[in-house]
């Protein structure tokens, strides 16, 4: 059994083969195996680059929906600040709500203002008025409706109304007792809380 070919066609055949073989071999190990593996490293690189450009898109949204989150906060901060009086306007509030209990034909019995205190986000100092007023039950009922309805702020927390009596036209009064609460931008812009609370 002779491992080479005898014939000398045949032996050419058989180094055209090798020599194929060879070439093949060659070309594998320097030309083909070298540009896979560059090519699965820029095959990856790019899965990597995608996967950044990915995230960044997504922070690209989560940082504009931020900004708009901010920009609407913003605003309505400024008209909240609009619909807050400053501290200079509390006496003008308070004259309002005086005139408002006159042109009702409302007695004005007590009037407690309490020491403005930062509010619990401490941005505003919160007034309060503790009041009590008398009259016709519907002239009372009225009278809140309007304090509630001025262009700042102000909140009636009525605690009582009690029957003061009967007037001449046969009409129910009242004693009203209940707290004005309104919110002021105090001096500094910036209200700082008190200690311990």
């Amino acid at each position: 059994m002779a491992l080479l070919p005898q014939d000398p066609s045949d032996q050419y055949k058989m180094l055209g083969v090798i020599l194929l073989l060879a070439l093949g071999a060659v070309f594998y190990l320097y030309a083909w195996s070298p540009k896979s593996e560059e090519l699965a490293e820029l095959e990856q690189r790019i899965e990597q680059i995608e996967q950044a450009n990915t995230l960044a898109e997504a922070r690209t949204q989560n940082l504009d929906t931020v900004r708009e989150e901010l920009e609407l906060g913003e605003r309505q901060f400024a008209m909240l600040q609009r619909l807050v009086p400053a501290e200079g306007e509390v006496p003008a509030i308070y004259e309002a709500i005086a005139s408002e209990t006159q042109s009702l034909g409302l007695d004005l019995i007590n009037v407690a203002p309490s020491e403005p205190m930062p509010d619990s986000a401490a941005y505003f100092l919160r007034q309060n008025w503790d009041m009590q007023l008398e009259g016709e039950y519907h002239d009372v009922g009225q009278f809140l409706t309007r304090v509630a309805s001025f262009t700042r702020i102000v909140r009636p927390d009525v605690s009582e109304i009690r029957p003061a009596g009967i007037t001449n036209s046969g009409r129910q009064m009242v004693l009203a007792r209940f707290r004005l609460e309104t919110f002021v931008l105090p001096p500094d812009g910036g209200a700082t809380p008190t200690e311990g609370g």
